[in-house]
């Protein structure tokens, strides 16, 4: 099983026209989908279908948001991170499609944003200059704490052992921008810096 990966490709096209979400998702043995992945995390690791749905939907949103930004943002700080998120994120569906593959569990699979990643791409769209830049960075400081606490809260004790080597493999990777962003995401009320180089592969 493959996720198709012209998703990935057209999602800045997709974004833009606000598509429907993929909310009432189904899934075959493994459990009942649900819209928002941390909800999974108030009591144990999350089900091996709410982590997978979530970490889609956290991918294709960086996909998205890192493709307004190549086409938005004013420092150039910040277009080699959203390149760096257009490449990563792109890099990890692949990966993740292939983990699931292996598991031999038929998941349904988010293929458009849901209804809150939607919204923070509107916001972007919205947007322009140094508002733009503070706003994307922002942005990507919440989802990247939120992706590490579910790699992390899967990585553990998550039920798949297909999916846990998936997500101890890429808290390096979500880890290490985290660690950028939380040293160039300015405060509120302070300006853009000029932003550190992004760390490297």
């Amino acid at each position: 099983m493959r996720i198709p990966l012209l998703i990935a490709a057209s999602l800045l096209a997709t974004a833009c026209d606000s598509p429907g979400t993929d909310e009432n998702m189904a899934a075959s043995g493994v459990g009942p989908a649900v819209n928002d992945a941390s909800d999974a995390l108030t009591e144990g690791p999350p089900s091996s279908l709410a982590f997978v749905q979530g970490i889609i939907r956290s991918n294709l949103y960086e996909i998205a948001a890192g493709n307004i930004a190549l086409d938005k943002a004013e420092a150039s700080s910040v277009r080699d991170f959203a390149q760096m998120m257009v490449t990563d994120h792109s890099k990890a569906l692949e990966t993740l499609e292939d983990a699931v593959g292996s598991s031999g569990q038929t998941l349904a699979l988010p293929t458009n944003l849901d209804a809150e990643h939607q919204a923070k791409v509107d916001i972007l769209q919205s947007l322009q200059g140094a508002a733009f830049d503070r706003e994307y960075l922002s942005q990507q400081m919440t989802a990247h704490r939120e992706a590490l606490t579910l790699l992390k809260a899967y990585g553990g004790k998550g039920e798949l052992a297909e999916l846990r080597q998936f997500a101890q493999g890429a808290i390096p990777t979500v880890q290490k921008h985290h660690d950028w962003l939380e040293k160039n995401t300015p405060q509120p009320g302070t300006a853009m810096a000029s932003g550190e180089a992004t760390p490297t592969p």
